[in-house]
């Protein structure tokens, strides 16, 4: 007969029997716990993580299909798309006196003042990435 080595524990949370060099100390618990009270619990909060996300998609969608209007279909929603892509890659642009604008890089999204008549500076300060054509 092969001998045992190492000593069975009961946990004190479930009341199973492990070899006590498998416990592990759980943070939840606050004690010492054998490894299937550790899995049971690690599946559990997945298992709520994963319906508290699915509840929170159902509330968005129901939100967005309230806010479309009757006869929306699937071109409507091609087109919103294409905006928003569009609309991230935009450059936003605002006058501050005759030459300058105050501009952000679509690349990074940092903001700083762009002199239209010296055509100063060449690129963004903080990437390094070219300035677009300004038209305002």
């Amino acid at each position: 007969m092969a001998k045992e080595e190492g000593i069975k524990v009961i946990c004190k949370k479930c009341g199973r029997r492990a070899m006590s060099n498998e416990f592990a100390l759980d943070h939840v618990y606050r004690m010492m716990v054998c490894p299937l009270c550790v899995k049971e619990r690690k599946t559990s909060e997945m298992v709520h993580a994963e319906v508290k996300k699915m509840e929170e998609d159902r509330k968005k969608q129901k939100a967005q299909e309230k806010e479309k209007p009757a006869g929306w279909d699937k071109e409507d929603d091609y087109l919103e798309r294409m905006h928003k892509m569009k609309m991230k890659t935009s450059v936003k642009v605002e006058r501050v006196d005759d030459s300058r604008v105050k501009y952000q890089c679509p690349k990074c999204k940092y903001n700083f003042i762009y002199d239209r008549a010296a055509r100063r500076p060449q690129a963004c300060p903080y990437c390094s990435s070219e300035i677009g054509k300004i038209i305002l």
